[in-house]
This record gives structure tokens, C-alpha cells and sequence, in this order.
């Protein structure tokens, strides 16, 4: 029967974690831009405060405007940024271009403009003006993003750079007084012809201020840079090594679940014996899935000259599943040694077995479904509850559809199901064909989710039925099975089973 379905490789963990360590990532920078956005209102708070007080102290009405201006484009833009944050992340790499662009090229206009107005230039070189720069690098770098520091240290110094530029020019008069201002401070001790001038402080300061800001982008970069390292660098400890325990216990449950498959193939009828059977032509084959899975199917040439058949299906996969398959053929072998031999004693012998020892010993929840089979005298009869019977009737070239359901019920479900059991007997001609599966023939996919379904293993078995052997037409029908599937991986294991009466 079907596992539950995972396609997850188990052995692809440095995969996995990067994929949770990009996502890891991604909600780091999520919520320092919530943050950023949120600490963005506080300082245009700042700045619409500021630019009060000038209007107070009687700053021209159109400076005021002009700030209230800039500051209004950005608290939009903030509304914006937040309104998109709280509905999802998709635009946030947008975000944090756009956000440090404008909170950068906001103070550029501002300062700029101010300086201008009050045709005072030395304000663009002002301590306080260049802190709140500062500011805006660093809100830049709780973004916690090395592309976004970068972008942001180089619009600021390209801007401020600018600034400093077009300011320049009229700076001169300060220079010229700060010569002057050298030739009072002049030592006495200097000789006469001698030069002396204070440091001018345009052009040093302009250097000293972009030096400091690229400096201290460096060192935020670093620590950013420092910090991820380390974090990866832990992550990559405790993968590997968890990746290591894994693999270790893999493969000690691989060799263990390669000794459950040798189990169950030494116990499946061998070609040899089922070439003995006189009257009937029967070929069979179990293609297992990746884990050890549940199908079991047995023919047992009894010495009364009957032929006992049975096909199964635990529940789930694993070395539980395999444990309950083996059970199954041990207990359907014992009971053919009574001396009075019916599948409805059978099936109920087999079932008080199962249910013992699944419920109480292995203390689990494990069924299966299982029909039985005799032949004998050119008559099938069958009993148990199992997947539907296919008949191909070789007089008229059609496949006939027995359904199992009201021949019993689940094997090791209940304690007892003999109300449940009813036997059906089927009469075959010469070359008359049975199938029997298990669902991992029908429900085999195709990379489009398509099930092979009954019905294209009914229009396979009537292709094929001619074919001279059985062994033939069983290989024909895996072939239509694989090439349907295309290379998918198979999760459930494949058992069909092909009988054909000779004549």
C-alpha cells in the first residue's frame, strides 16, 4: 500500500539548510526594514521639529515649505514602505535601495538648500549636519545587507562630495581670512622671510569628512561581513556534523533494510517451482521500492495435487511492514498443513495469528489485504478481501472484473473476521489468463501525477495476451508499466502476478 509520500533525499542536507539559512536571512532583513521604517517616522519627526523652530525664529516661509516639502515625500513613501511590509516581502530588495537613495538625497536637499538660503556655505561642512549623515549609514546597515551599506555609502559621499563642491567656490572669503588670521598668529620665533598658515579648513575638512565616511561604512561592512562568517561557519558545524550522525545511522538502516530484502526474496516461490505446476502456466514478479514494503505473494503446490495461491498488501513500508509480509507467508504455509484444508480456515487462522502478534507483540496498527487462491480441476476459487481479480477470457479476447470487497475484509484488523469471509469460485477455459496486482501497479505515476490506473493495465494485459509465454507477457506489462511512468521514482512496490490455464 501507499507510504506516505516525501520526496525529500535524506542524504541532501547542506541543500536544506542553506535554503533555511537564506530564509533565515531574508526574515533578518525583513525586519530591520520594518524597523527602519518605523525609526524612519521618528527622525521626520525630528526634522519637521527643526524646521519649525526656523520658521519661529524667523526663517523665510518658503524655506519652511521647501523642508515640509522634502520631509512630506518621504513620510509618503514611509507609508507606503510599511503598508507593502506588513502585506508581504516581495518588494523589500526594492526597498532597501530606494529607502536609503531618499533618506540620503532628503538631508542633501535639506542641508543644501539651507546653506544656500542663508547664503551661509559653512553650514555643509557643520559637525551636526554631518553626524545625522552618520545616522543615515548606519540605518543603512541595520538593513544587515552588504549590497544596501555599499549603495548607501557611495550615494552619500557622491552627494555630499557634491555639495562640498558646489559650496566651494564661496568659501574663498574664509580662506582668504584665515591667511590673514596666519600672519597675526605668526611665532616671533620664526625667521622674518619665513611662512607661516593655519590649516585651511575646506579643503582638509572635505577630505577628513569623506575619509571618515568611508572609513566608518568599512567598518560597519566588516562587522556585518565578520558576523555572517561566524554564524555561517557555526551553521556549517552543526550540519556537517548532524549531516555526519545521519549518514552513520543511514547507512547502519540501510545494510539492515538490504538483509530484510534478501529475507524477503529467499522466501518468494522460485521460477523452478512454479515451472512444476502441470495444468496451470504461472509467471510472477515483486519489483521492490526504495524501502522495504509490505506486497507478498506465495504459490504452494500442495501434495493433494492443489495449487494454494495468495497475494497481499501490509499498510505503510518499512522493516515493520516486511516483518508483517514474512507472518503472512509463515502462517499461510502452516495452515496448509491441517489436515482439512479450507481458504476460509485459512484466512481466519491467519488472521488470529496476525492480529496477535501485530496488536500485542508488536504493539502497532498494521493490516493488510489478502486474497487466497485454490485451482484445482480447471476451477479457481478465491476468498479474502484484496484488489480486483482480472479475467481475461481468451474466447471472446475480453477481461472480465471480479471485485474482492464482499469476500472479506482486512487481515489483522479485528480479532475475528470470519462473518466477513465468503468464498466465489471462477471457472476457466483453456488459455483463459488471471491477473493479480497490488496497488503499486495501478498507482504508479507519470511525471504529470497520472496514475497507470486498471484500466491501462487491462488494455496491457489484452495486447500482450497472446504472447507464447507467460513470463513474456508479465515482462511485457512491467515495460508499459515503466515507459508510463518515465523515470519517476516508483514509492510503492510493484507485485503482478499472471496465471494462464494451459490447453
Amino acid at each position: 500500500m501507499p507510504q506516505s509520500s516525501s520526496n525529500e533525499n535524506r542524504f541532501v542536507l547542506s541543500d536544506y539548510y542553506k535554503k533555511q539559512l537564506k530564509e533565515i536571512a531574508f526574515q533578518g532583513e525583513f525586519r530591520a526594514e520594518t524597523f527602519a521604517t518605523k525609526f524612519r517616522f521618528f527622525f521626520l519627526g525630528f526634522l519637521v521639529i527643526f524646521a519649525t523652530l526656523g520658521l519661529l525664529s524667523g526663517r523665510p516661509p518658503v524655506e519652511f515649505y521647501y523642508q515640509i516639502s522634502a520631509i512630506l515625500v518621504l513620510l509618503c513613501y514611509n507609508f507606503v514602505v510599511l503598508y507593502s511590509l506588513k502585506k508581504s516581502g516581495k518588494y523589500l530588495n526594492i526597498f532597501k535601495f530606494s529607502s536609503s537613495f531618499l533618506e540620503i538625497t532628503l538631508l542633501t536637499f535639506v542641508t543644501g538648500y539651507t546653506a544656500y538660503s542663508q547664503k551661509n556655505p559653512s553650514l555643509v561642512y557643520a559637525a551636526p549636519m554631518i553626524y545625522v549623515f552618520f545616522i543615515l549609514i548606519a540605518l543603512a546597515s541595520i538593513r544587515n545587507n552588504t549590497k544596501t551599506i555599499i549603495f548607501a555609502v557611495i550615494i552619500l559621499i557622491v552627494e555630499y562630495a557634491s555639495l562640498t563642491i558646489y559650496f566651494y567656490p564661496e568659501m574663498t572669503d574664509f580662506n582668504a581670512k584665515l591667511i590673514a588670521l596666519s600672519d597675526y598668529l605668526k611665532p616671533s620665533f620664526l625667521e622674518e622671510n619665513s611662512t607661516f598658515f593655519l590649516v585651511s579648513a575646506v579643503p582638509m575638512g572635505i577630505f577628513l569628512i569623506l575619509l571618515y565616511m568611508v572609513v566608518t561604512g568599512g567598518l560597519i561592512l566588516y562587522a556585518i561581513l565578520n558576523t555572517s562568517r561566524t554564524t555561517q561557519e557555526q551553521a556549517d558545524l552543526i550540519f556537517n556534523t548532524e549531516k555526519q550522525a545521519i549518514l552513520e545511522e543511514n547507512m547502519r538502516l540501510g545494510m539492515e533494510l538490504d538483509v530484510a530484502r534478501q529475507i524477503q526474496a529467499m522466501v518468494l516461490p522460485r521460477n523452478e517451482e512454479l515451472k512444476q505446476i502441470d495444468e496451470l502456466e504461472i509467471s510472477a514478479r515483486m519489483d521492490s521500492a526504495n524501502e522495504v514494503g509490505g506486497d507478498y505473494y506465495d504459490v504452494v503446490h500442495h501434495e493433494d495435487g492443489t495449487v494454494y495461491i495468495g497475494i497481499g498488501d501490509v499498510t505503510d513500508h518499512g522493516l515493520a511492514s516486511g516483518v508483517v509480509m514474512l507472518m503472512t507467508q509463515s502462517a499461510f504455509i502452516t495452515t496448509l498443513r491441517s489436515k482439512v484444508i479450507s481458504l476460509r480456515e485459512s484466512l481466519r487462522s491467519i488472521n488470529s495469528i496476525l492480529f496477535s502478534n501485530i496488536h500485542v507483540r508488536m504493539n502497532d496498527i498494521r493490516n493488510l489485504t489478502l486474497s487466497l487462491f485454490s485451482y484445482k480441476n480447471g476451477v479457481f476459487t478465491t476468498a479474502g478481501q484484496h484488489e480486483t481479480i482480472m479475467v481475461y477470457r481468451h474466447a471472446n479476447k475480453k477481461t472480465e472484473i471480479i471485485d474482492t470487497v464482499d469476500n472479506g475484509m482486512l487481515v489483522g484488523l479485528t480479532e475475528s473476521i470470519d462473518e466477513f469471509i465468503h468464498e466465489k469460485p471462477i471457472p476457466l477455459q483453456p488459455k483463459d489468463i488471471i491477473l493479480l496486482y497490488t496497488d503499486g501497479a495501478t498507482e504508479a505515476e507519470n511525471p504529470k501525477r497520472e496514475q497507470f490506473g486498471s484500466h491501462r493495465l487491462i488494455e496491457s494485459l489484452e495486447r500482450h495476451a497472446d504472447l507464447p509465454t507467460t513470463d513474456e507477457i508479465l515482462a511485457a506489462i512491467f515495460q508499459d508499466i515503466y515507459v508510463f511512468i518515465d523515470g519517476m521514482d516508483v514509492y510503492d512496490d510493484i507485485t503482478i502476478m499472471i496465471m494462464r490455464k494451459r490447453g
